[in-house]
């Protein structure tokens, strides 16, 4: 049976991504409540998970609001992951089975599917999930924790401008294919050396998004 909690987070993730709650939005627990048609408790929770996420902000004094991204925000994030996606992806490759190795190759073939016509939001779920799956075997809590706090900014960037930079979508089906490999290697450091690429490749992508005339 459907928890009062899953409902909430499911119809309030539902909200945000469909653009019906904007970047900026504030969520009003009393409010929301009487709209889902449940107490406010799975509402206060529903969000709290979607802060997890990166996608709601909670601020000191309780107020909760759609996450936004400015770009100063953008490149200070996606520094972080530089760092922490090729470190950590570095750590899994000895670790990872044969089966999170296949998990990942079908994962990306799905991921490949999602082009014509481009199915954005899928291609985030799919690409979200073969990030987490390496980062699984990192070995280090620490980094994982702090990893899940950003791993999803393509999520946020999509809330922010209503598309991702899909053209590159087929690009990043290519670099996955190179981690893999790597990871499937076992090499440490070529495999951060190939997750560090990816994702300063991901990072020109959007950063087209903030420079084109249609988003200034």
């Amino acid at each position: 049976m459907t928890t009062a909690r899953a409902r909430a987070y499911s119809k309030l993730r539902n909200a945000i991504f469909s653009g019906a709650f904007k970047p900026g939005y504030q969520l009003k627990e009393e409010e929301l409540a009487d709209q889902l048609d449940v107490s406010r408790t799975p509402v206060r929770q529903a969000i709290r998970s979607l802060a997890d996420e990166g996608l709601v902000d909670i601020k000191s004094n309780r107020r909760s609001y759609v996450a936004d991204i400015n770009e100063t925000q953008f490149e200070e994030i996606f520094d972080m992951l530089l760092f922490l996606e090729g470190y950590s992806a570095g750590l899994s490759a000895p670790n990872l089975p044969e089966s999170a190795i296949e998990e990942l190759r079908e994962l990306n073939d799905k991921m490949s599917k999602t082009y014509a016509p481009a199915d954005n939001q899928k291609f985030l779920a799919l690409n979200s999930q073969f990030h987490k799956i390496i980062h699984k075997y990192s070995g280090s809590q620490k980094v994982h924790e702090l990893l899940m706090r950003i791993i999803d900014i393509p999520d946020n960037l999509f809330l922010k401008f209503n598309q991702i930079p899909d053209w590159h979508n087929a690009q990043s089906v290519i670099e996955h294919k190179l981690i893999i490999e790597a990871l499937a290697s076992g090499d440490t450091q070529f495999t951060t050396m190939q997750m560090r690429a990816h994702t300063e490749s991901v990072r020109h992508a959007f950063r087209q998004l903030w420079h084109s005339g249609e988003n200034k």
